[in-house]
């Protein structure tokens, strides 16, 4: 599908964003870049980037060039429940970019996540495949459909005008023991700098979010946060 195509779907069922979780890591090359970049591309490019446990699965499935974003806020929609598993930092996107794509750029929204998917199956099976199937079909809020964007390149450019960041605040210290969002704040305003215009917020969580409790334990924080 098209980028308007999905949008005007969107737009109907009142999603007004698209989000992308990362890592610091990651996140940072993004800024840098200017734009959300797939997994194949940053590899390509030779830039940072945490890796991430869907890689082989993304590379087996064909999608390893294509930009992954979600129609909610994992985070907030989660919290209760279970971890992000994406990273601590959240791009969030106005629904338009859709309409202003690089050009031969294609849109897809996922019925299932690629974890999930099965060596062989049609991929009607995997995706919607027109406008009405996705209209009538869409849930919002259902974290297997998934907006992910082919482009030319492989690299998502963020709009003119400032990107809307906003990030977990662990209320925890890094190995080396400085803080954390300390850390994570000055290496996303640093690698924004000359390159992308942010507006960086911290996380206010929702009242039965367990995201602290959760971070108390999770074994790869340095990764999440470096």
């Amino acid at each position: 599908m098209q980028g308007p195509d999905v949008y005007n779907v969107l737009k109907g069922k009142n999603i007004h964003n698209l989000y992308h979780a990362n890592t610091v890591t990651t996140s940072c090359t993004f800024l840098k870049l200017g734009g959300l970049a797939s997994r194949g591309y940053v590899t390509d490019i030779g830039l940072p980037q945490t890796s991430q446990y869907t890689d082989s699965i993304d590379k087996k499935y064909g999608i390893w060039y294509d930009v992954f974003t979600d129609t909610v806020d994992i985070h907030y929609r989660a919290g209760r429940f279970k971890f992000n598993q994406y990273g601590p930092v959240l791009f969030v996107l106005d629904l338009a970019i859709l309409k202003t794509l690089p050009q031969r750029s294609e849109v897809f929204v996922t019925k299932k996540n690629p974890t999930k998917w099965i060596d062989g199956e049609p991929i009607d099976k995997r995706f919607f495949t027109t406008q009405e199937e996705l209209e009538s079909s869409l849930e919002v809020g259902t974290f297997d459909q998934m907006v992910v964007i082919r482009t030319r390149k492989g690299i998502l450019p963020f709009p003119e005008g400032t990107i809307q960041i906003i990030l977990d605040d662990p209320q925890r210290t890094l190995s080396d023991g400085t803080s954390a969002f300390l850390h994570a704040t000055t290496r996303i305003k640093t690698a924004a700098l000359g390159n992308t215009h942010i507006h960086l917020t911290k996380r206010i969580c929702r009242g039965d979010c367990r995201c602290l409790e959760l971070y108390k334990t999770f074994r790869d924080f340095d990764k999440f946060f470096q």
